[in-house]
């Protein structure tokens, strides 16, 4: 659909991104870079597609592709938009698993008739006005970046001619269910709610409370049917009492994170583009997460807590940038099988497992330190406990990164070398003693003892290929080579809360 494109990043690039400071041409680029994987993974969907389930794709997804087409063709910048929706890289990915059989089938006629819906909304936002007649799947109407709409009343087919949808004896407008008012908010109407009507996207925003803070707006993701890839339960669409304590928890996290790390904030506006609610823990503890394949989405449960919420936006935005590099180029060897015991998770962790959830951890420290130094009381006492966790286990991870530094790329070696620099910054010494042989460690007392890593052996090719060709570069971004070719395979289901 498009020319290929190459990515660069230069050497100082790589090494914010390690220390959890990118600057905005780095994250401008990973953004590219998920743009250009998304591209080439619905591309390949239409090529599967077609020598798979030929019958199918003429049937239930040809007039969407071809509606891709012509969306891409007459506003590239909005059929991004659209590609970039969270949840599409889930759908994607998942229709790609099931046509090359590593992955469930039994939803692939469901999945791959969504393409229409797809094209539909990529040509609306392109100012088309495209018309198209689908059977009913599931009684859900999947329209990204528009929202949700529940067909009920035993619908065979529905029609959707620009922005009406018409089935059995129902027609609705799009274009209604897209009302804000003056903030960017939606307006509730809970009498709508309760008949069935487009489960238009609501939207949070919050304004800058300072001249050098940053505007945020995100989509609550609360009926998308491709949003449950958390690892946890998600909570179901939200009342305007959920809606009204999420806006509150988030003005308060926001405030917080523009006066203690206005920079970071700034980062996070960026990367954060959906919020998907999930139901508490036990006695109603916080969690949260977030998925490779579901770039710019954050999964969480409620937190009134504008501290930890906050550690919960830095630490699941720290994933997306780390996930979307990763996209591109890998830190570790995919070959490796190995597994590690880290202080944050009761189970060891794949080296690659090990290297995000320490990415994370020494995102926090900057945060942790000017909170202790910057707040009082209870909230500073918090502040100094959760520094010298942090940092303690990120030191503790980091030194099993450097003693398996041969399973590390070289820019997974130089990755580490830089996170290693942010954490003695702090004052968490690393330990960097020579490696010692495969499958012994040396602890503090000298002594040689058996290692915890726990080793299987490699099983070849991983089979996941670099689909954006990438190459990170010491010199000027203008002055890089380009490099590689793309390859369209499907790549397994991925969540950082593993990590």
């Amino acid at each position: 659909m498009s020319e290929p494109v190459a990515l660069r990043l230069t050497a100082e690039d790589l090494a914010a991104l390690a220390r959890s400071r990118p600057a905005a041409p780095a994250l401008a680029v990973l953004r590219r870079g998920q743009v250009s994987r998304r591209l080439l993974l619905l591309k390949g969907l239409a090529d599967a597609a077609r020598r798979t389930v030929p019958e199918a794709w003429t049937r239930d997804a040809a007039a969407g592709w071809e509606l891709c087409v012509r969306a891409y063709a007459a506003d590239p910048r909005a059929f991004e938009e659209v590609l970039l929706h969270p949840h599409a890289g889930v759908w994607l990915r998942r229709c790609l698993r099931a046509l090359h059989g590593t992955g469930p089938g039994a939803d692939l006629p469901v999945d791959l008739a969504r393409l229409g819906t797809f094209g539909h909304a990529a040509a609306l936002r392109a100012g088309l006005r495209p018309a198209l007649s689908l059977p009913v799947r599931d009684g859900t109407l999947w329209l990204p970046t528009l929202g949700v709409v529940r067909l009920s009343g035993g619908a065979n087919s529905v029609r959707l001619d620009g922005w009406t949808v018409a089935w059995a004896n129902r027609t609705v407008s799009l274009r209604e269910s897209r009302r804000e008012d003056s903030r960017g908010n939606p307006r509730e109407n809970p009498r709508e709610d309760q008949r069935e009507h487009p489960f238009a996207p609501r939207r949070l925003v919050v304004q800058p409370s300072a001249p050098a803070a940053s505007r945020l707006s995100i989509t609550v993701e609360d009926a998308d049917p491709y949003r449950d890839v958390y690892g946890f339960p998600v909570q179901p669409r939200q009342s305007p009492a959920l809606l009204a304590a999420w806006q509150s928890a988030v003005e308060r996290t926001w405030e917080l994170l523009g006066e203690l790390m206005p920079e970071r904030a700034v980062d996070c506006a960026f990367l954060w583009s959906a919020l998907v609610p999930l139901r508490p823990g036990p006695r109603g503890r916080g969690r949260s997460s977030s998925s490779r394949e579901a770039y710019g989405a954050l999964a969480a449960a409620p937190q009134r807590d504008p501290l930890l919420l906050a550690e919960t936006v830095l630490h699941e935005t720290g994933h997306l940038a780390l996930g979307s590099l990763t996209d591109l180029v890998d830190l570790t060897d995919p070959r490796d099988r190995t597994l590690h015991r880290v202080g944050w998770r009761p189970d060891p962790r794949p080296l690659g497992g090990v290297l995000t959830g320490t990415h994370a951890h020494i995102g926090l420290l900057d945060f942790w330190s000017r909170a202790a130094h910057t707040l009082g009381g209870a909230q500073a006492r918090l502040a100094e406990q959760r520094l010298r966790l942090c940092g303690t286990q990120a030191a503790g991870a980091l030194r099993v990164l450097r003693r398996n530094r041969a399973a590390l790329t070289s820019w997974g070696a130089c990755f580490v070398e830089h996170m290693t620099e942010e954490a003695e910054a702090y004052g968490f010494r690393v330990d960097r003693r020579p490696v010692p042989p495969a499958g012994q460690t040396v602890p503090s007392t000298g002594q040689t003892v058996p290692s915890t890593d726990q080793t299987v052996p490699p099983t070849g090719q991983s089979g996941v290929r670099r689909l954006t060709p990438f190459r990170v570069v010491r010199t000027a971004a203008q002055d890089a080579p380009a490099s590689g070719t793309a390859r369209v395979r499907p790549p397994p289901p991925r969540s950082t809360r593993s990590a």
